[in-house]
């Protein structure tokens, strides 16, 4: 009766409890990563840091903060580009990781019962 009920709960309930929180970890990563905000802020200035208002009417110094304000948001870009990657990458191995558990769950108690009528007959690999 145990094993009627775990297998049960194995092929139903339980395989949706991992399906949902399959679900959750690749919301969590993506919250985490904050892909979006990323893709929105590409090209803001790198931890908000720019050149300031040019008070000055010289010609320098507002040459001064464009380029001061280009580097800022060329090191932001570079920055959230790498962050967006790396993100994307691990939610990738996340998602593919979970799809591979999620088609092998329904064969698991099948195979502790292979692997124990194998190991009985004493077959070797």
């Amino acid at each position: 009766m145990l094993f009627i009920g775990m297998l049960q709960w194995w092929w139903t309930r339980g395989w949706m409890m991992f399906l949902h929180g399959l679900g959750n970890q690749l919301k969590n990563a993506a919250d985490f990563f904050s892909i979006r905000l990323l893709v929105r802020n590409m090209f803001a200035p790198f931890r908000q840091i720019s050149a300031g208002g040019t008070a000055s009417k010289a010609l320098g110094d507002q040459l001064s903060a464009f380029f001061d304000r280009l580097l800022s948001r060329f090191v932001g870009a570079m920055v959230r580009f790498f962050l967006l990657i790396i993100g994307t990458v691990i939610i990738i191995v996340q998602a593919v990781a979970g799809a591979i558990v999620a088609v092998l769950w329904p064969l698991a108690p099948i195979l502790v019962v292979v692997c124990f009528v194998l190991a009985i007959m004493q077959v070797r690999f």
